[in-house]
């Protein structure tokens, strides 16, 4: 059985020039079309020497991705303003790049939308977190100017709430709010050293606030890997994954709501 299934055009430039580079204008001489065919017969049959190729590397994977790393004893789930997912994966990131820079980071930041599955019940396994973030966006350090932390802080109120650690607020409305940062207030004249991925870091999502910055440090290190390391530690101290339930986002107006998903 043929199917007609797609037309491909060509279109032909020729460029007025000798083989070196030119800067002058290029001009279109001409344009063909031709149409191709694809045949689909249903007398193929699977070539059994590309598939045993495949099936083995995919037990090589599936020995991976199917190692336990830890079991939880209940599912997370992100949500807004502060949901347990949330809480796990920027708590790992604030506590593992800590270990690995010299700078001490403040805060962690990760946007919402980056978290892309439920953590289960149970069993969890490596291929669970690459479910969970499946992106490979690497931690990013960012020291946020006065005039950005703002920014970032009223980010978070008009998308209501976005995945934080190291920080804690409360807000009355967009302009008022109570901040904690560690263990102290907040700062509205200091400088805050800032975690978050490079698609954040870079403008993502809208997130101009990173680019109020004056300095912006790309660790190489996967978020993912964050993620990981910091539920081995809990796994190989004997200890079960439990949610922090916590809200670390608050919102004074009674006609907030929360958002799951």
């Amino acid at each position: 059985m043929k199917i007609k299934l797609f037309t491909i055009s060509f279109l032909f430039l020729l460029i007025i020039t000798s083989c070196k580079f030119s800067h002058e204008p290029k001009v279109v001489v001409s344009i063909a079309s031709q149409q191709y065919e694809v045949i689909k017969s249903d007398e193929l049959s699977p070539d059994a020497e590309i598939d045993s190729i495949i099936s083995i590397y995919k037990k090589g994977v599936d020995s991976i991705m199917n190692k336990v790393v830890i079991y939880s004893k209940q599912s997370m789930d992100k949500s807004k303003p502060s949901g347990p997912l949330d809480n796990l994966i920027t708590d790992a990131m604030l506590s593992e790049i800590n270990k690995v820079v010299e700078m001490p980071v403040d805060i962690a930041f990760y946007n919402y939308y980056g978290i892309r599955q439920i953590l289960p019940k149970g069993k969890v396994v490596i291929g669970n977190i690459f479910e969970i973030l499946p992106f490979e966006n690497q931690t990013t350090l960012v020291h946020l100017n006065p005039k950005g932390m703002r920014a970032m802080l009223h980010y978070i109120y008009r998308t209501g709430g976005q995945p934080i650690s190291g920080i804690d607020i409360t807000y009355i409305d967009s302009l008022n709010y109570k901040v904690i940062i560690g263990d102290n207030d907040w700062d509205s004249t200091k400088y805050y050293w800032v975690a978050t991925s490079d698609y954040a870091a870079n403008g993502g999502d809208n997130m101009n606030f990173f680019k109020e910055s004056d300095s912006i440090f790309y660790t190489g290190v996967l978020l993912r890997d964050n993620l990981l390391n910091y539920i081995d530690i809990i796994n190989n101290n004997g200890d079960l994954l439990e949610a922090d339930t916590l809200l670390r986002i608050r919102f004074i107006e009674e006609n907030r709501k929360t958002t799951k998903r």
